[in-house]
């Protein structure tokens, strides 16, 4: 595709490649850091937190502790190769002679830019698959050594699951390509507000259908049902903030493990949602379930202190909050990604000839390179926001008196679940979307200390 748009001021194109460079390392290797922060607090950290002691056993620690080094570990490798091939790709014009294959190979049939495109996105998930085999290489054959991890599987399963896992992605690969190639060609410069529009319509009317196309994907929803302690404790804490109890929800999950609730939608759709999960035995009997699953889950009362902080988000309304916030959010995105996807100057910085502007190469390249400061900047101070609406929902079940049995929740949460809990803090404010679990625990013993001062 030429562009016929020329609102761009005149930019060497080197100078571009230079910025786009600089971009990447700067990203890469402040990523680099901050791993390198958490697996410095990670090999430190050899006792269980105070806080702790009583549900995490030591030997429980130990193996968290080990596959969170491994976990960091990697991640500073793989980031390190990703920064080098990455380099590597833009110096030496890597989409641009990609481009130029999959043309080839369709030049005695096509030269239409939609059926190149899919021939170049199939290059490029084989690329991809190839890409990764440095880091499944060492991470199979070097890190699980050292940590004495055990090898689940041998390294020619994984080479077979990638070759399957590339075939299967074309099936979502190629109608994806053809819409966006064919969106562009046909609604022409603003076509990023319609993508948009269409984005805001899609996720709104997902408020409406996700009970009904989503949910059954995980199991069997159901009111909660009358007439026991559970429903007893819950009700007690939505009459005194006038929450409907027929809005209140039990899902019996068929294979998950994760111990959740959460609360979503507005008006007459608004929910809270409780996993069985989380409940004392999923809510059965222990005969009814197997023997790993016997204790885990939380008491009648726990569970009401996580139904109060669900509440706290309702009556702080953050999913309204939050719901303007991504609409904002994916409109700045849009507009940026319009501005830099139009500039010819971007498609030459990486290999390509004037006035050779290839749609799906200008998506790539834009999302993954000349609008990653923005994307960074905003996925922290949305990360930042997420973890304030975190604290101010448990503010307000302290605010309730159910700072303690949502203390209790939180740890027995933990415990059934037992992931590494000591964090970097600027590792967690760059990718973590809760407070971990010594800072909620922190947290409301300073709201306690607050009460006891004013009194």
């Amino acid at each position: 595709m030429a562009f016929e748009y020329e609102f761009w001021p005149k930019i060497d194109p080197l100078i571009v490649l230079v910025v786009l460079c600089v971009i990447a390392v700067v990203d890469r290797i402040w990523e680099i850091i901050l791993t390198k922060r958490q697996h410095l607090v990670c090999m430190n950290s050899i006792m269980v937190p105070e806080e702790l002691r009583g549900v995490i056993p030591p030997e429980i620690f130990h193996r968290a502790r080990i596959y969170e080094l491994h976990k960091t570990e990697l991640l500073i490798w793989k980031t390190l190769i990703d920064l080098i091939i990455t380099l590597c790709e833009l110096i030496f014009g890597f989409y641009a002679f990609l481009w130029g294959l999959a043309s080839k190979t369709l030049q005695a049939l096509t030269t239409a830019e939609i059926w190149v495109s899919l021939v170049f996105v199939f290059y490029l998930t084989v690329y991809i698959c190839i890409r990764f085999l440095p880091v499944l290489i060492y991470d199979k054959c070097l890190l699980e050594l050292r940590y004495g991890m055990q090898r689940k599987f041998p390294w020619y399963l994984y080479c077979c699951v990638g070759f399957i896992a590339m075939l299967l992605s074309q099936f979502i690969l190629i109608p994806i390509t053809l819409g966006l190639v064919f969106s562009v060609q046909t609604i022409g410069f603003f076509f990023f507000l319609w993508f948009w529009l269409f984005w805001a319509g899609f996720t709104i009317s997902l408020v409406f259908f996700l009970p009904y196309c989503c949910i059954p994907c995980i199991g069997r929803q159901v009111v909660l049902p009358e007439g026991n302690a559970l429903y007893a404790e819950v009700k007690r804490v939505c009459d005194v903030v006038g929450f409907p109890m027929n809005r209140v929800f039990i899902i019996r999950t068929r294979t998950m493990q994760y111990s959740n609730a959460y609360f979503y939608g507005s008006c007459c759709l608004k929910r809270i949602v409780i996993f069985d999960t989380l409940l004392l035995n999923k809510g059965l009997d222990p005969s009814e379930i197997q023997p790993y699953e016997v204790g885990r889950g939380l008491t009648n009362v726990q569970v009401a202190g996580v139904v109060c902080h669900e509440l706290g988000h309702w009556k702080h309304g953050h999913f309204y909050k939050a719901t303007i916030i991504m609409k904002i959010h994916f409109l700045l995105t849009m507009a940026l990604f319009g501005l830099f996807f139009h500039c010819p100057y971007l498609y030459m910085a990486v290999g390509f000839e004037e006035g050779l502007c290839p749609i799906i190469v200008g998506f790539i390249i834009v999302l993954r390179f000349a609008m990653t400061p923005y994307l960074v900047l905003a996925n922290v101070l949305m990360l930042w926001n997420l973890r304030r609406f975190e604290y101010a929902a448990d503010r307000f079940a302290h605010q309730m008196g159910y700072s303690i049995p949502l203390r209790m929740a939180l740890v027995k949460i933990y415990a059934d679940h037992m992931s590494f809990p000591i964090y970097d803090d600027c590792y967690a404010r760059w990718h973590h979307t809760h407070p971990t679990i010594l800072q909620r625990l922190e947290y409301q013993q300073k709201l306690d200390n607050m009460e006891s001062s004013r009194k």
